[in-house]
């Protein structure tokens, strides 16, 4: 009984996730098409993102696609130095990646 109680919670646990990473996914799409992106390269940057991302940086990410960027500047700040280089790093290549364009 223990197991599948057990089991069960770690199930739920894993659908939350899944719910938030979608809700995140779905944040960085809508954001990207307002600001006039395709819809090709906006569902690859959600989905990039999405798969590629530690939660923490994904999190930085979403904040600032909500319009929060201080808020992102600010969390940035306390990440450890190997998300901060994910964020550095790994975010402009998967803009680029996406086809992001610059400006």
């Amino acid at each position: 009984m223990r197991r599948v109680l057990a089991s069960t919670l770690g199930f739920i646990g894993l659908l939350g996730g899944c719910d938030a990473v979608e809700a995140n996914r779905r944040t960085i799409e809508e954001s990207c098409l307002a600001n006039g992106e395709g819809a090709e390269v906006c569902s690859c940057l959600a989905r990039e993102s999405a798969e590629r991302l530690d939660p923490a940086v994904l999190d930085l990410v979403v904040l600032g696609a909500k319009g929060q960027s201080r808020g992102a500047s600010e969390k940035a700040r306390s990440l450890d130095p190997a998300l901060r280089l994910q964020l550095v790093v790994d975010v402009p290549a998967i803009m680029a990646e996406c086809g992001v364009s610059a400006s």
